[in-house]
């Protein structure tokens, strides 16, 4: 057991440092300027990149960014001032592709991190994040896990080349985090 277990993390961690030396920094500098820029910051995915997408909800309400959760009880109404990020692989999901098309309506901007940039929910967004597919799932890490994890540690990186361009700490993100707990 001990032995699959460092192979996978091994394999796993490989995997997110070749897709990071991929991807288009371009297309980075775009995620953080709509963040910036927008008013109000919405966040969805399905599942584990759920998961990811509220984690990166959090962490940007730590930088004092308005981020919300798409579908949670506290979600306030959303204008065309206002980012909608998509957290999908195949960017194909039912349900996202619906709210996309609600986004769509009031004009929001509507950004989508996805492996599949010819996807439904790429064609409904104003701009992608393409998430290199550099490896097939395997036992090591099996589903989405290399979509998931990599989009989990790009989002970090994001964060913390926001705080940089903010002018923001470590300390200044602890004043915001929860102290019920």
């Amino acid at each position: 057991m001990n032995k699959i277990y460092k192979e996978s993390v091994k394999v796993i961690t490989g995997v997110i440092n070749d897709t990071v030396e991929q991807m288009d920094t371009k297309e980075v500098e775009y995620l953080e300027s709509a963040i910036l820029d927008a008013s109000k910051v919405f966040l969805m995915g399905l599942g584990r990149s759920g998961l990811v997408a509220k984690g990166f909800a959090m962490r940007l309400m730590h930088l004092g960014i308005d981020a919300y959760v798409v579908m949670e009880t506290i979600t306030p109404a959303a204008s065309n001032k206002d980012l909608l990020i998509f957290i999908s692989s195949s960017g194909e999901k039912g349900s996202l592709v619906e709210i996309a098309k609600i986004a769509k309506k009031v004009d929001m901007t509507i950004l989508t991190i996805t492996s599949n940039p010819s996807s439904s929910l790429g064609g409904l967004s104003n701009k992608v994040v393409f998430i290199p597919k550099v490896a097939d799932s395997c036992s090591l890490a099996p589903l989405n896990t290399f979509f998931e994890d990599t989009v989990q540690i790009f989002t970090d990186g994001v964060i913390a080349d926001l705080m940089a361009k903010m002018g923001k700490s470590e300390l200044d993100m602890k004043r915001r985090h929860s102290i019920l707990e």
